[in-house]
């Protein structure tokens, strides 16, 4: 028997319900609607579904004026504009239908004077430019959409407190991207960053030093636990490996030994003498290569960790 033959199907506005009924037809369970779906409180079951949710409405909250308006997606630092410019397309217009030769002539020109009034100056030139390669990093480095916006806020802020003179768009665009990945625990190093970048390693970490020094980035301290995801995934090591090398860097942290060292040579003293316990074939060289240090700074840190096993 259908549910059809059950309930009286309807929609009401006033409090979303699909059905007229309360009690569920398999367990006699409560029945509630939530975003047109109406299910059962008990067993789970759904008794109707309506996809148009008529009932939604944007929510008011206490100390806020009422806005109930809708206006279309948010505002973004990422944009130069905020996103909130206009773009002229091609060829079709709003329905799809193809346009005439004297229309896309007219669009042609509309448009032309569209991109040359889009910039009032060269600084907002600038900004748009660096919007642009700040979306291409990161996406190269394949990271979240929250880092971009972080870094395109960091970029605006320089360019408002006059820290892009005399210094490379490519250099202060690299150094917002590492301070976003710093700021959001992302695990990117600098030569990393280099290598998407049109600059020297020595004029980003200039550029970033400015902004950390201007600025005051909240930059996140990096542990050794922050580094081991990255280097056990550059050298491939199993499961269990992995997070016996995170024990082990928790160990180092408590006990001190992570204290004035480089964190990634105690990743990867830590990742190295857990592949020694589970018997996995790993060099130092490896190891030292995915940390970013040295093969002497490897074996140091080892003893050091084995001394206070």
């Amino acid at each position: 028997m259908s549910l059809r033959d059950v309930y009286e199907t309807g929609f009401d506005e006033d409090d979303g319900q699909s059905i007229n009924a309360t009690e569920c037809p398999e367990c006699t369970g409560r029945l509630q609607t939530d975003g047109g779906e109406t299910t059962c409180s008990e067993c789970g079951l759904v008794a109707s579904e309506y996809r148009i949710d008529h009932a939604a409405t944007p929510r008011s909250y206490e100390g806020q004026r009422d806005q109930r308006e809708r206006t279309g997606s948010p505002i973004t630092p990422a944009r130069h504009d905020r996103g909130l410019s206009s773009e002229i397309g091609y060829g079709t217009d709003g329905h799809g239908k193809h346009l005439s030769a004297k229309k896309r002539q007219h669009l042609n020109r509309l448009r032309r004077e569209h991109n040359r009034a889009r910039w009032s100056s060269k600084k907002e030139r600038n900004l748009a430019f660096a919007c642009m390669d700040i979306a291409r990093l990161t996406s190269a480095l394949d990271l979240p959409y929250s880092v971009r916006e972080r870094a395109s806020q960091f970029y605006r802020d320089a360019s408002e407190r006059d820290l892009i003179q005399g210094r490379s768009i490519e250099a202060i665009v690299a150094a917002c991207v590492y301070a976003s990945c710093r700021c959001g625990g992302y695990t990117r190093t600098i030569e990393e960053l280099t290598e998407h970048v049109k600059c020297d390693q020595q004029a980003m970490t200039n550029s970033y030093q400015v902004l950390n020094r201007e600025l005051g980035v909240e930059a996140l301290v990096m542990t050794p636990k922050s580094l081991l995801p990255r280097i056990a995934s550059l050298v491939g090591v199993p499961d269990d490996v992995q997070h016996r090398a995170l024990d082990l860097a928790a160990f180092a942290t408590e006990c001190g030994i992570a204290n004035g060292r480089k964190p990634s040579g105690v990743a990867g003293a830590c990742l190295y003498l857990a592949g020694q316990e589970y018997e996995v074939s790993l060099t130092q060289k490896a190891v030292a290569d995915a940390a970013g240090t040295s093969p002497v700074t490897l074996r140091k840190r080892c003893t050091e960790l084995r001394d206070a096993l």
